[in-house]
């Protein structure tokens, strides 16, 4: 097996076990993130455990202070690695992010979201810890832990600050979650209410009994237990001091920072009874553990509310479905309502689907992630009403929709029906900002947001002493003043961050226009160290670390960190590289081997055969792994070491056999020594299979019998069959001397055992009285002398006899020592190579293997009848959720059977299993590519290349899937922009070596597409550098270990260790790290058959992104015309000699 150095292997990851938990949450639990996870890498996944978790909670007037401290222990005697993701609620940001660094904790400090990526990758390769705190899809927040060591203890500390709402008119509530699956070593949860004279009551709870006491001018209560399993509920009521100030302030600078909040009751303003409604209900997979019960109640008390309407359902999830029309009728929705409690949830998000043009007013039940679209919703003048249950949701999305259309966001996590029905019965107040005072600034929130009940404020004022009047009313016009007055000196505060609260609320409202925003939102969340879609919390080992990567250190560090930058003037820098740096090295290699123009003369073993399509016998030079021979789906376990029984003396022969025939000449592949009769070692060349071809070159071809995927199917060996070796000689001879072959025109008048006797010297030809043909040794070591039969490239295991002889184009039986050697112990009674009329006739065919894994769901769904193997699907599901390839595999079977809506809609759930997942994305793209669903994978593309702006790789996927749609000037652009972009030094193993793909890729994009300008590139790299064959193979996780291999016509292999072939073929970089890909090109294929393989050492990792999943890209360029195959895989164990393709030329 290959050896490979400085890869990056955290632990030999093996599975995935995850751990849910639920800790300081509002209430609700639901998977895809909708709980806190804790996935944990490996074997031994079960041994890392939380074994304390430590709560602090204060309140001071309406903002509520939470921090949790995690410990996790791995008792195991592995290092590990985990992944922590929570989601936190609507307008909830983190703020504080601590690890233990060396035992002691260490604060993060705020970094641009894709720089923290590339320090966290490249750090970590050096097997350091770093931490790193990122905010991914709605409101989800997402960390690693490593590493774990042997019976050790990680910490690790969460904070955010909250504002808290409404529970009536009189009270605040805090509503705190606390679940874990297992039992906790400590756990302990404390709460301080500041500046009440009330204590807070506790209104649920799950068999705690909480009491507050006084202290000075708080509350607190507190729980503290040992070896307990948490179930904790607490909803806490706060009461509103009227006594105390409404307003709090900070002079930061001379800026006086204020936050206020205020009750509002305005006169309501019932809206009128729409007619018709339009009920948009999410149907995707990430919608199916919403809080189904809260969203009946609130649909039940509206229809009671508004009695009479028509209501047109509609699910959306990868398609948008007009489903049917209920009449509601005094109030009664019982048949709507059976239709809900039984929705069937599957597949990704496309909010690009979306209709709103034919009710009266929509009300859109989601989490607001779409998955495989933008999220944006369409224009219209319908007003929309957002409403969601899930934990886990896109809140400033819905928020911002509703409010564009006159709606409201209705956040069923935070309030009541009640509440929530009033928000749909009655035109709310809108906030229509403060008179006219040129002293305030920065005023937030934004004007048009609903009010209703409890509201907060924030913004600056230039002066101590301010006044302010908030505006509310109706389309515009104000109905309703309240005025503010602003007194720093009697409204200081040192128990808040004010100046923190007004960034988080500036942060909120310019993030419901992200993209218009989002140099302004990092802005902030850099100077504030506030985690934003674009802004992260990192944390790292050493000053060194801060100083390489120019990241300014906690406080801690910042004076050892100002002394070293001040004598070093930033020598110590990481290196920054572009694949631009190699692109002149690496476009004058391409260039210098294109223009050598090799037109191989040499053994041309499948040329030289009468018949196209001929599979040669392998040459005397073939190369193969460790003694194996691979024919077909089989593979023969051979002994590099073995010494073969030569019947004949070999004689003398040269290095390089010299083969002649009708005056031409052919070398063969130079052998290192001159072979003697007892120390010939036989190597295992690849002899290629082919069925099912057709005659218009180049096609796919699927091999439906072949078993390919995370199990090959390999059928046994008949040892009476396969025995010890016996050859004939060898030396250098004219090629008929050493290959006996059997022309058509021979068998025109003989069956095919008659035409092979006295072909061979050294094999004899009887036939038994039952007609069997028997091919032997003159002197045979051994009684079980049948023969190796191969017919187009497969075992044959059945009698020659069977054989027509009309249907066989040639016949050849080996004789060359070495060639038979390479067969092993399968051809010990000789080797015949048989073609039928059927194989011949097919050249310049691209053959790939079929998706058809031995899955025991898929042969459940093979048995069962067609029109119900979609709910059985949907059943086998329950045990698989949460695994890639089990969609995957079951697409793909919905796909062969010609149901193609089917097979998106299921492939699509790959979308919404992990936030933010490049490397799941990575399949879909490969997928949808495959299936010509480009607009799909345009998007797919695009998100990985924005996830991963670093990686030059995402960005070519991204470019070839912008030209699959027919974009090809942006496609040439993102090329180009692949080229340029930087990444560290340390990550050059997973990225450099791309550019001689990336430029073939320009170079045949501008060839074949005219009119692309291309003046972002200098013209000296364009060139014109058409190949008859070129192989690319590309996969989608970092830490892999997968290399491409090609087998040529005349046996030899081309891959990492053996980049040129004597046909003139050129193989790329071998990449050990990352994501390859790997190139084969070869500008003037030989005549016979190309055999694609791929050895696969396994992962690093196998967890929650499924095995790797790997993509074919195979051009094939004939008279000037080029055809592009897209074959996508996943393997699953490690394995090597996958076949993946095969193309006959």
């Amino acid at each position: 097996m290959k050896s490979k150095t400085n890869v990056f292997m955290p632990a030999m990851f093996q599975v995935n076990f995850k751990l849910l938990f639920c800790f300081i949450l509002f209430l609700g639990t639901k998977t895809f993130a909708q709980s806190p996870e804790l996935n944990v890498k490996g074997d031994d996944a079960e041994k890392v455990r939380m074994n304390k978790l430590l709560v602090n909670v204060k309140v001071v007037g309406n903002i509520a202070y939470t921090t949790a401290e995690m410990h996790f222990f791995n008792s195991g005697t592995r290092q590990m690695e985990a992944e922590l993701i929570f989601p936190l609620p609507e307008n909830v940001s983190v703020s504080r992010y601590a690890i233990d660094i060396n035992g002691k904790m260490r604060e993060a400090v705020p970094v641009n979201k894709n720089k923290g990526k590339q320090v966290f990758e490249a750090i970590e390769h050096r097997r350091v810890d770093p931490g790193l705190l990122e905010k991914v899809d709605g409101n989800n927040f997402r960390t690693r832990i490593y590493p774990l060591l042997p019976n050790g203890e990680r910490t690790v500390i969460i904070g955010y600050e909250e504002e808290l709402s409404a529970f009536d008119k009189d009270n605040l509530a805090y509503q705190l979650v606390s679940r874990f699956p297992k039992k906790l070593d400590q756990f302990e949860i404390n709460v301080s209410v500041l500046g009440v004279s009330t204590a807070p009551t506790v209104t649920e709870n799950s068999g705690n009994e909480i009491t507050f006491s006084k202290w000075n001018q708080s509350f607190q209560a507190s729980v503290k237990k040992e070896n307990h399993q948490p179930a904790e509920k607490i909803v806490l009521k706060i009461p509103i001091q009227q006594n105390i100030p409404s307003v709090l302030m900070q002079d930061v600078g001379g800026q006086h920072y204020f936050y206020g909040n205020t009750f509002i009751e305005g006169n309501k303003t019932v809206k009128k009874t729409p007619a018709s409604i339009g009920l948009i209900w999410d149907n995707s997979l990430s919608c199916q553990n919403r809080d189904l019960k809260k969203e009946l109640n609130l649909l039940d008390a509206y229809f009671q509310k508004i009695k009479n309407t028509k209501v047109t359902l509609y699910f959306l999830n990868y398609t948008f479905d007009k489903q049917q029309e209920y009449i509601i009728s005094n109030g009664n929705w019982d048949a709507l309502k059976a239709v809900l409690e039984k929705t069937k949830y599957d597949g990704g998000t496309r909010f690009s689907q979306l209709n709103f043009t034919a009710q009266d007013e929509y009300l859109f039940f989601t989490d607001g992630l779409s998955s495989l679209s933008e999220n944006l919703l369409p224009k219209t003048k319908k007003t929309i009403y957002t409403i969601t249950s899930s934990v886990s949701a896109d809140f400033a999305f819905l928020n911002y929709s509703a409010m564009q259309t006159g709606g409201n966001f209705i956040n069923l996590n935070q309030i009541n029906t009640e509440i929530a029905l009033d928000k749909l019965t009655n035109t709310n107040l809108k906030f229509l900002g403060i008179k006219e005072n040129l002293t305030v600034t920065d005023l937030f929130p934004i004007e048009g947001t609903s009010v209703s009940g409890n509201f907060s404020f924030s913004g600056i004022s230039l002066n101590p002493k301010n006044e302010i009047t908030l505006l509310f009313g109706y389309n515009n016009e104000a109905v309703l003043e309240r005025k503010i007055t602003l007194d720093g000196a009697v409204q200081n505060t040192t128990d808040v961050n004010i100046e923190k609260l007004w960034a988080q609320k500036k942060i909120a409202n310019l993030d419901f226009e992200y993209a218009k925003n989002a140099d302004e939102i990092e802005l902030l969340g850099n100077k504030y160290g506030i985690i934003t879609k674009n802004t992260s919390l990192i944390v790292l080992e050493n000053i060194r670390d801060y100083i390489s990567y120019d990241i300014i250190p906690p406080a801690e560090l910042r004076a050892e960190f100002d002394r070293i930058k001040k004598q070093e003037h930033d020598t110590n820098l990481a290196q920054q590289k572009s694949n631009w740096d190699n692109i002149g090295s690496y476009f004058n290699g391409l260039d210098i081997w294109w223009k050598k123009n090799i037109k191989y003369k040499g053994q041309k073993i499948a040329s030289k055969y009468k018949h196209k399509g001929q599979v040669p016998p392998p040459p005397p030079g073939a190369r193969g792994r460790d003694g194996d021979i691979t024919i077909g789906s089989e593979t023969i376990k051979g002994d590099p070491d073995a010494v073969l029984t030569i019947d004949e003396p070999v004689g003398m022969a040269p290095a390089a056999m010299v083969i002649e025939e009708d005056n031409n000449v052919y070398q063969a592949a130079p052998v290192s020594s001159t072979p003697q009769a007892n120390q010939v070692k036989f190597v295992a060349p690849v002899v290629a299979k082919a069925k099912e071809v057709t005659d218009d070159p180049p096609k796919i071809v699927e091999l439906k019998d072949k078993k390919v995927g995370s199990e090959v199917i390999q059928r046994e060996t008949n040892a009476a069959k396969l025995q010890e070796t016996v050859v004939v000689g060898y030396g250098t001879q004219k090629k008929s001397d050493v290959v006996g072959a059997i022309s058509e025109g021979i068998l025109k008048n003989k069956d095919l055992s008659q035409a092979l006797e006295g072909k061979v010297s050294g094999l004899e030809v009887t036939q038994s009285p039952n007609n069997n043909v028997v091919i032997r040794g003159n002197t045979s070591v051994t009684n079980a002398n049948k023969p190796l039969i191969i017919v187009d490239g497969q075992f044959y295991e059945g009698e020659l006899t069977d054989l027509k002889s009309d249907d066989i184009e040639s016949a050849d039986v080996l004789k060359d020592a070495s060639r038979i050697a390479a067969y092993g112990s399968s051809g010990v009674n000789g080797v015949i190579i048989i073609t039928t009329k059927k194989q011949s006739s097919n050249s310049g065919v691209v053959q790939t293997k079929s998706w058809n894994p031995d899955r025991l769901y898929l042969k459940a769904l093979a048995k069962a009848p067609k029109e119900k193997q979609y709910d059985l699907y949907l059943e086998l599901r329950k045990a698989q959720e949460r695994n890639p390839s089990f969609y995957f595999d079951v697409a793909h079977f919905f796909y062969n059977q010609g149901d193609v809506k089917k097979a998106l809609l299921i492939i699509s759930n790959i979308a919404d299993l992990g936030l933010e997942n490049h490397q799941l994305y990575k399949t879909l793209t490969y997928t949808l590519r495959q299936w010509k669903d480009y607009d799909d994978a345009v998007f797919t593309a695009k998100q990985v290349a924005k996830w991963r702006a670093h990686e030059p790789q995402s960005l070519r996927d991204y470019a070839l899937t912008l030209e699959d749609a027919g974009k090809y000037q942006q496609s040439f652009d993102q090329l180009v922009k692949a080229l340029e972009v930087n990444y560290y030094g340390e990550m050059d193993g997973q990225y450099e070596g791309v550019e001689d793909i990336i430029l073939m890729d320009i170079n045949r994009l501008i060839t074949e597409h005219k009119g692309i300008k291309i003046d972002k590139l200098d013209k000296k790299y364009l060139a014109k550098m058409p190949v008859d064959i070129r192989i690319i193979m590309n996969w989608n996780l970092m830490d892999v270990d997968l290399d491409l291999h090609v087998i040529e016509p005349n046996g030899e292999e081309c891959y990492y260790a053996h980049e040129r072939t004597q046909a003139g073929a050129r193989f790329s970089k071998d990449f050990t790290e990352g994501y390859g890909p790997e190139q084969y090109i070869i500008r003037n294929a030989v005549k016979g058959k190309y055999q694609i393989k791929t050895n696969y050492f396994g992962e690093t990792e196998l967890n929650e992104n499924g095995p790797a999943t790997i993509m074919v890209e195979i051009y094939t360029t004939k008279a000037g015309k080029t055809s592009r195959t897209l074959k996508t895989i996943q393997l699953g164990k490690v394995k090597e000699n996958e076949v993946l393709a095969e193309i006959v030329w």
